[in-house]
């Protein structure tokens, strides 16, 4: 019996222009949801980018583009999420699947049927790592506001499912909701990328942004090089979200004397992205704060060692050290040091990679992570 699903989230408008974790995550999602067989899947978006609301089929689901409007965040006027739900009572779905723990979250909470929401973020922490960098008053404002519909939200909740356990940890204490926990799906195409290893390459993978850490990234990255001359950073993420910190980060490469070797790669689409992944001998995220980061499921599904923080799910993820070396997002000679050991040891190196790929393999298959979330659809449609 087919069962139909809104879900009500972040959706590339072209095909391979994939922005950022979350959206990568639905897409698999999505993906692995359609192959299931029995699911008519309704994907709302609600997007700067849409000039216009619209309906169409795109490759087995149905896409509704809903225009974002754009009223501040702290004026509490929910209009976004208004439109959000008049989307879903059109469609009469049986569950609703709302992402993140903003607008697409209070549409499916406030839609009047069964809802299950997967929270990407946690806002408190994120909010934490932005103070750090100092705050205009405006940015105050907006994250105070972030942080009460977020604990307004999950009062409402009934369902929530969890990518990590530290997301569990986290909300516990301010939901009552039952708690799913189901991981992050990754593309198939990881798992079978060609090794085309360039010794010394290391990837990171992520928006050049202050959270990323990617200053400290840097600075490791330049003390590793006196032991690996070859060594080459590789940074492949946007640029224009944090332009001052993007300058800051140039910067220092130049002071440091690894300019040459730091490569800001800006926006890759999807085929190019992978293509880093098959060339890299390492993959690096020592990230501020991090819930279940994309970027390491890839970097295990396609066979890379990984050095990263040990912040929010990254520990649970890595098996706490059997897939890669975990290191704190401060501490930049100990993340020296660990660059060095996977660029210098062959042997740590691949047996990381084989311990990650193996964790993949269980935990992050689109097919096996879209049945477990079939399966919450059904309990709630029941």
């Amino acid at each position: 019996m087919s069962l139909r699903v809104a879900m009500l989230g972040w959706y590339p408008l072209e095909p391979n222009r994939i922005a950022g974790g979350p959206e990568a995550v639905i897409v698999q999602l999505v993906r692995g949801l359609l192959r299931q067989g029995d699911v008519d899947l309704h994907m709302v978006i609600c997007d700067s980018r849409v000039a216009e609301d619209f309906v169409e089929r795109r490759d087995g689901l149905t896409l509704h583009g809903l225009r974002l409007r754009p009223v501040p965040r702290w004026t509490l006027l929910r209009v976004n999420p208004r439109a959000v739900r008049r989307a879903v009572d059109r469609i009469q779905p049986d569950v609703v699947h709302g992402h993140g723990s903003g607008l697409f979250a209070d549409a499916a909470l406030h839609s009047g049927r069964p809802a299950v929401i997967t929270l990407h973020g946690v806002i408190r922490r994120e909010a934490e790592v932005f103070a750090q960098h100092g705050l205009s008053w405006r940015e105050r404002v907006s994250w105070a506001y972030d942080l009460w519909y977020e604990r307004w939200l999950l009062a409402k909740a009934q369902h929530i499912i969890a990518i990590s356990p530290y997301v569990e940890q986290v909300y516990r204490p301010l939901t009552q909701a039952v708690m799913h926990p189901i991981d992050n799906p990754v593309a198939d195409e990881y798992f079978c990328l060609p090794n085309r290893e360039e010794p010394g390459t290391v990837l990171c993978a992520a928006r050049v942004m202050p959270r990323k850490n990617i200053l400290n990234l840097i600075r490791a990255f330049a003390l590793a090089r006196q032991a690996v001359p070859h060594a080459r950073l590789r940074l492949a993420g946007e640029t224009h979200s944090a332009p001052d910190y993007v300058a800051q980060c140039r910067r220092l490469a130049t002071e440091l004397g690894v300019a040459d070797a730091v490569e800001f790669l800006g926006w890759l689409d999807e085929a190019a992205v992978q293509a880093e992944y098959s060339r890299c001998s390492a993959v690096a995220l020592v990230s501020w704060q991090e819930t279940a980061p994309i970027a390491v499921e890839q970097a295990m599904a396609a066979g890379k060692a990984v050095v990263a923080s040990d912040v929010g799910g990254v520990a649970d993820m890595l098996g706490h050290g059997q897939a890669g070396l975990l290191v704190q997002p401060d501490d930049v000679a100990g993340m020296a040091e660990a660059l060095r050991q996977v660029l210098q040891d062959e042997a740590l190196r691949r047996r990381l990679a084989a311990a990650g790929r193996e964790i993949a393999r269980r935990r992050f298959q689109a097919d096996a992570v879209a049945a477990r979330t079939r399966e919450v659809y059904r309990q709630l449609a029941a």
